[in-house]
């Protein structure tokens, strides 16, 4: 009743395809229906088929879900798939767009404003959120020693970093997301003064702007004179506008070299008609949407 590439591409994804995917491998809405009918599938979720040859698992059930709600399997799930928590939910979780609606009322499905934040990856043929992501869900879900138990399995897998922790933080938090102080207050505590590396620091700014819909800055940026000398480098540039962002980590360099030389490659950058930002990370971390508006009202002002 079934072809050998239908029954290998059963065996490959937990007996568990959806309609598009059958559809994909030569049988009709019609031949699906009777196939149905005759027992040898099985429907555990609207437009998601179960070869009945093949005995239920968790992993094929997580697997239908995502299929069915077009979405991601999310929460302690996805905690259990990235292996940062050795227990298997009973109740399999998954999280889809917030406009989305869903038939399915026999498991839990997260409706997200932030769906475009889950970073979607794929572990053993399951649609998941992405590790940082699926760590500040479970943040609001689980208790402060079992954030600590999750957070230190995630560090170990080396799957993800601090930065990333803070990274993920503050690209919901900007978007006024709840449940991400329990997290802040975390990372706070286990993390501390520990420096983030600029390079990294860089980037989590840049991504932080983009995600506001203000494009993608430039990063370590080379601004020269009309001569062509090097006048400086800056850390984030919107070159048309000529703005330039620098991140201050002056916390972290008592050198005397960067001492004297940031405010002379500032003035210089000035003088050559570029304007000029300075952040720190407490901007970053305490108040995001305040560098956010602060980037964006000067690129409005720049662009007049």
């Amino acid at each position: 009743m079934f072809s050998t590439e239908q029954f290998s591409a059963f065996a490959a994804h937990h007996g568990v395809l959806s309609l598009d995917e059958l559809n994909g491998v030569g049988l009709s809405d019609a031949q699906v229906k009777r196939r149905f009918a005759s027992g040898l599938l099985s429907r555990p979720y609207p437009r998601v088929y179960q070869l009945t040859a093949v005995p239920p698992s968790w992993i094929g059930d997580a697997r239908a879900l995502s299929l069915s709600a077009k979405g991601v399997i999310s929460h302690r799930a996805a905690a259990y798939l990235w292996g940062f928590d050795e227990r298997q939910p009973e109740i399999i979780e998954a999280t889809i767009a917030y406009r989305r609606r869903t038939r399915i009322s026999t498991a839990v499905v997260h409706r997200s404003k932030q769906f475009d934040l889950v970073d979607e990856h794929e572990i053993d043929e399951v649609a998941v959120t992405g590790p940082a992501r699926t760590v500040l869900d479970c943040a609001g879900v689980y208790s402060r020693t079992e954030l600590g138990h999750l957070v230190d399995a995630a560090i170990r897998s080396k799957v993800l970093d601090w930065p990333d922790l803070y990274d993920v933080y503050i690209r919901h938090a900007a978007k006024g997301r709840n449940g991400t102080g329990k997290l802040r207050l975390f990372l706070d505590e286990r993390y501390g003064d520990r420096r983030v590396p600029d390079s990294r620091w860089n980037r989590m700014v840049g991504t932080l702007l983009e995600d506001a819909g203000l494009g993608r800055p430039a990063y370590e940026h080379e601004v020269r004179g009309i001569d062509g000398h090097l006048i400086g480098r800056v850390d984030l540039a919107y070159p048309d506008a000529r703005l330039a962002i620098e991140l201050d980590s002056v916390r972290y360099h008592f050198n005397h070299e960067s001492f004297v030389g940031d405010p002379r490659r500032k003035n210089a950058l000035q003088l050559a008609g570029w304007t000029v930002l300075t952040f720190t990370w407490s901007d970053y971390v305490d108040s995001p949407q305040q560098l956010v508006r602060t980037v964006r009202s000067m690129l409005t002002n720049l662009n007049r």
